[in-house]
């Protein structure tokens, strides 16, 4: 298997460098490629400025390239404003901010120093990067914690083997590649994969169908490299620097069938009330959901108590042996549950800083970041969890006949009761449970609500903390959509709202 990629990576690598080159890197989005050869002429001249002819020919040369440099940016803004009018008309919203990021953001200068853990400024590349391999093996590498009990189940009784992969679902999932993303540690990126033709296919086929036969991963699909952000704060110190992971496109497409097999068994278990990363479900949908649920209840005069559960690191602490147990609990495929757990025993990564990269170290915890498959096993991983938890938990929230505990969009939680005595009840049932599954709820982000004018009479504690009611909330928001930043206001201390019309909004409560 370890042949066989190298062999796969290096044909595909070989020949895009012999047919296509290498694209040569420019500064600026505008330098079109005869001013770069103009400055390549520049270069050259510059060379030969010992008399006046040369001194002549060197001139001309410069002012033509800050010349064109000119026209070149000119018509490149009228191009890209061009393109935003274009999107405007066409209601493309994503690609209208981002052009509009384009022209008037400015780059954040990256700092050249890092500290250690003891607070040392370190200058030295070769310093910075083992700083950074230190501080992300610790981070990959948390010890989870949990009830070695909930690992106690027997296995799945589906050992059903699916069909070997045909060359249809390997078609299907090149197909789906994402254009203009970063390349693995591999540096074969989708678009040689997309444009490869038969050849591609057929290597491809072979390579999935035996990974599928023997459930071995081959060592570059299982790598990843992570590259660091800076958000805000020091930026000297690592942890103000958020980390995503660059994986290996080819690996996608086998992961891409895994998912296409895993998902109709996931959405039998799937609960309706988690409407993250499921298809015909978004955050619009679940705020509406939330906002006339709150209306009709503002409406009849009755008590509606709130408690938005935040989890530490929710993606970044599944155990994955915790999750491995989930999944043969809830039945599924045998075969699959292998293909994951080999996925997982053998995942491994390494910082790319500066072209250079570190050392390579074991994951041990979480999903993996950047991997279609990990959302759906994440919904399986929490789904147990909020099962175990609402076991046995008898709700007062309901609409028509249907009874209603918690809204969901991944880890983002909306526990809802009734009444204090029964939120309090479902706060400490889903920290209980949570944490015999390696889960920490965060206390310190973790919300109460209520539309109850005189707030909450009882003390509500997360992990030993009390809990404040709020009166204001933002829920499961995006930047890019006005429609999914809601604020969620009520005011504890003002009259209690009187009955409106079905079609009135009650003044408790903030418009979309």
């Amino acid at each position: 298997m370890e042949t066989l990629i190298k062999t796969f990576n290096t044909a595909v690598t070989n020949t895009a460098s012999g047919i296509l080159g290498k694209h040569r890197p420019v500064k600026k989005p505008w330098v079109t490629a005869d001013l770069l050869d103009l400055c390549d002429k520049r270069r050259e001249l510059k060379k030969k400025k010992k008399d006046a002819e040369g001194v002549r020919q060197y001139r001309a040369v410069n002012q033509e390239i800050k010349k064109g440099m000119t026209k070149a940016k000119m018509n490149w803004v009228e191009e890209q404003c061009q393109d935003f009018e274009d999107c405007m008309k066409k209601n493309n919203s994503k690609t209208t901010y981002q052009l509009v990021k384009d022209l008037t953001s400015t780059k954040q200068r990256r700092t050249t120093t890092i500290q250690d853990k003891d607070g040392k400024c370190l200058t030295e590349e070769q310093d910075i990067l083992k700083r950074w391999s230190k501080y992300c093996s610790k981070l990959y590498n948390y010890r989870a914690t949990g009830d070695p009990e909930v690992l106690n189940v027997p296995p799945a009784t589906d050992s059903d083997n699916y069909p070997p992969i045909l060359r249809e679902d390997v078609e299907s999932a090149v197909k789906s590649l994402k254009k203009g993303k970063s390349a693995g540690a591999d540096n074969v990126p989708a678009e040689l994969m997309q444009t490869g033709g038969e050849a591609i296919t057929s290597a491809l086929l072979t390579i999935c169908n035996k990974i599928w036969q023997t459930g071995e991963w081959p060592t570059p699909w299982t790598q990843s490299l992570i590259i660091t952000l800076p958000k805000k704060g020091n930026l000297q110190l690592c942890q103000n620097y958020r980390t995503i992971s660059l994986i290996s496109h080819p690996s996608k497409v086998m992961l891409k069938i895994l998912l296409n097999r895993l998902k109709p068994q996931a959405e039998k278990i799937i609960a309706e009330e988690q409407a993250g990363f499921r298809p015909g479900h978004s955050t619009t949908e679940q705020i509406f959901n939330l906002r006339i649920l709150c209306e009709k209840y503002l409406q009849h005069q009755q008590d509606l108590y709130h408690v938005f559960i935040d989890f530490k690191k929710a993606f970044d602490r599944v155990w994955h042996a915790a999750l491995c147990a989930t999944m043969r609990h809830f039945n599924i495929n045998a075969n699959l549950i292998r293909m994951i757990q080999n996925l997982y025993d053998k995942a491994t990564s390494a910082v790319y800083l500066n072209n250079s990269i570190g050392d390579w170290f074991r994951i041990t915890v979480g999903v993996r970041q950047g991997c279609v498959l990990s959302p759906t096993p994440f919904n399986i991983f929490l789904e147990r969890i909020m099962t175990d938890a609402l076991n046995d938990h008898e709700g007062t929230v309901s609409t028509g006949v249907r009874s209603i505990t918690n809204l969901r969009f991944a880890d983002d939680i909306d526990g809802l009761a009734g009444r204090e005595e029964e939120l309090a009840d479902l706060v400490e049932r889903l920290d209980k449970t949570s944490t015999a599954f390696g889960m920490q709820i965060n206390a310190e982000k973790t919300k109460l609500m209520t539309n109850n004018t005189n707030g909450f009479s009882t003390d509500t504690s997360v992990n030993g903390e009390k809990r404040d009611c709020i009166n204001r909330f933002k829920y499961i928001w995006e930047q890019s959509s006005q429609m999914k930043d809601l604020n969620l206001k009520f005011s504890p201390g003002s009259p209690r709202p009187q009955q409106h019309s079905p079609n009135s909004r009650p003044s408790g409560m903030t418009g979309i």
